[in-house]
C-alpha cells in the first residue's frame, strides 16, 4: 500500500495475522485453527518459519518476525524466496548475486540468524545503515 500524502510505501499480510504473545509458541497458526479458517492462511507458511521451529516445534514472536521479514526482504531485492524446504532453513544458506549491496546483504543476514537471540529488534532494524541509506564501513 502507498500513502500518497506522504510518499511511504507499506507492506501487510493479514493472512496468518494473529495476537503477538510474550511466552513461545508451540504451533503454527494453522495448528491453532478449525480447517473453516485455515483458507485464511497462505499454504506456503512453512517456507517463512523460522529454524527454531523447524527444529525444535517452537518459536518466539519477535524473533519469527524478525526472520520473515529477512525472508521478504530477500524475496523482494532478489526476486526469489531462499528457501523451499526445512532443511535448507535449517542450513540456512544463502547464495547472493553480486550486484547486491553489502549493506543490503547485511540486513538479510543479521534478520536470518539461526539463533533467534542473535537476530536484531524492530528498533536495531531501523537503525541499521541499509535502512538509513548510508554505506557500511
Amino acid at each position: 500500500l502507498l500513502d500518497l500524502a506522504s510518499g511511504q510505501l507499506k507492506l501487510i499480510d493479514f493472512g496468518c495475522g494473529a495476537f503477538l504473545q510474550d511466552t513461545a509458541y508451540t504451533q503454527l497458526w494453522e495448528q491453532q485453527h478449525p480447517p473453516a479458517e485455515l483458507c485464511l492462511c497462505s499454504t506456503g507458511t512453512l517456507s517463512y518459519s523460522p529454524p527454531e521451529w523447524i527444529q525444535h516445534q517452537r518459536y518466539h514472536g519477535e524473533a519469527a518476525t524478525i526472520w520473515s521479514l529477512g525472508l521478504l526482504l530477500c524475496h523482494l531485492v532478489m526476486g526469489k524466496h531462499p528457501f523451499r524446504r526445512g532443511q535448507e532453513i535449517i542450513r540456512g544458506r544463502i547464495l547472493f548475486p553480486p550486484w547486491l549491496s553489502q549493506e543490503c546483504q547485511d540486513i538479510i543476514k543479521r534478520c536470518l540468524s539461526m539463533q533467534p537471540s542473535d537476530r536484531p529488534s524492530l528498533e536495531e532494524l531501523f537503525c541499521h545503515p541499509w535502512v538509513q541509506g548510508v554505506p557500511l564501513p
